[in-house]
Order: structure tokens, then sequence, then C-alpha cells
């Protein structure tokens, strides 16, 4: 088949010897692209697919509430597709991460003109989601031992809510803040394959987006570093 489609391509650059433009295009949108197709012909290169589970932390700048940082626990599924290459191979990927979770957190504030302060208690909800989409590269050394790096944009979604309590009142305040983001992200992991279908691994990603909450609890950059355990099957 590889054999078959170099002869026919070769055949068809003879008639354009003579003209080096159209020789150049040909090479080009020809030769190229039909190398490639009768390379690829004969071998299979089988999608990754993976499942995500990890944490992630981000900064409170805020000392007067209490618990520290915001810890995150994050769930999402990828995809990666290689389109070239054997031991090293090199292809797309995309995939998603959402996040969920409900909080109590207490922060100090003023109790008047006395100068003391007063805990009072907010209930944080938060819901975030972005959604990956770039290129990768992989290295298989070993059958059982994979390397990939990838990196691209992504786009982030979120939703901040806040419900603060007065331990005087007892009345429940309500703010809400959502937020739409672009951003980059890179990425890598190492993977142990168990069996031909299926892989164990870990990763580690970095963000940087623009999304940002600014609110009771402080300032949340909605970005940083995350680490997972990946489950992955290959089809």
């Amino acid at each position: 088949m590889k054999l078959t489609a170099i002869i026919r391509l070769w055949l068809d650059l003879r008639l354009l010897m003579k003209t080096p433009v159209l020789l150049s295009l040909a090479f080009l949108f020809v030769f190229v692209p039909g190398a490639v197709r009768a390379y690829s012909e004969d071998v299979e290169r089988p999608t990754i697919l993976q499942f995500m589970i990890g944490e992630m932390v981000i900064s409170n700048d805020d000392p007067r509430v209490s618990d520290g940082d915001y810890n995150l626990t994050l769930f999402g599924a990828a995809a990666q597709k290689p389109f070239y290459g054997e031991m090293l191979r090199v292809g797309i990927e995309t995939g998603g991460l959402f996040n969920w979770k409900s909080d109590t957190r207490a922060y100090a504030a003023s109790s008047g003109s006395g100068g003391g302060t007063m805990a009072i208690s907010v209930d944080i909800n938060q819901f975030l989601f972005d959604y990956f989409f770039g290129g990768y590269v992989s290295l298989q050394p070993f059958k059982w031992f994979r390397l990939y790096v990838g990196a691209g944009p992504l786009l982030i979604y979120g939703l901040w809510e806040t419900d603060e309590k007065d331990p005087t009142t007892s009345q429940v305040e309500t703010k809400s803040e959502s937020g739409f983001s672009a951003g980059v992200y890179g990425r890598g992991g190492i993977d142990i394959v168990i069996s031909e279908n299926f892989i164990l691994g870990a990763g580690i990603r970095g963000t940087k987006t623009g999304l940002s909450f600014n609110d009771t609890v402080g300032n949340v950059d909605v970005e940083g570093w995350q680490y997972f355990g990946v489950i992955s099957f290959r089809f």
C-alpha cells in the first residue's frame, strides 16, 4: 500500500519537473499529505481516554477568613489522539474539568465603635468548569511506561455564592457572582501501562486565567497548580 502510493506520487511529480513553482506546490499539497496518508494507513494509533480526579489550591488573601486557602476537588475527562510517530508521538488533546463544593467559613468583622471583633459565619457555594484544547507530545520508551506533556488555550466559567449570617440579627445576606474567561494551560503526566488497554497514572496541570471573584471572603483568583490521579483506557 505504501509503495504503491509513493510510486503514484512520483509519476505525478515527473510531469511538473519543468515548472519549479508548480513542483513546489505539488510537494506541499500533494506529496506531503500523500506520504503521511500512505504512512498512516499501515500504523494504528489508538485514542487514549483519561478520567481524572485531583486537587487545586486557591489562595485566600484575606487573613480575617478562617481555615486558610481553599482546597478544591476536581473531576474531569480528557482524550488524546496521536497523528504521528511511534515511540515519540504527536497529536491533539481535549477535555473538561469541574468542581462543585459547599463550604462554611468564618471571618472576623468589627463589632462596633468599641473596637472589638465578632465572627460572622459564611456559607460558600462554588462551581467551576473549564474546557481545554491543545496539542501534546508523548514518549513511550518502554511498553509499560509513558510520559506526556500538553499545552493550549482554555475557557473557564465560575460561580461563587456566599450566604453571610449576622450573629446579632440571624439575618442572611446572599451575594452571588459569576464570570467567564479565557486562559492557557500546560500539563504533564506519567503513565504506567498495566495492559494494552488499561493505564494508571498521575499528572500535574498549571493554569493562567482572568477569572477572579472579589467579595466578603476576599479576592479569589481562579488559577494555579492542579494535581491528579488518572485512570486511562486506550481504544
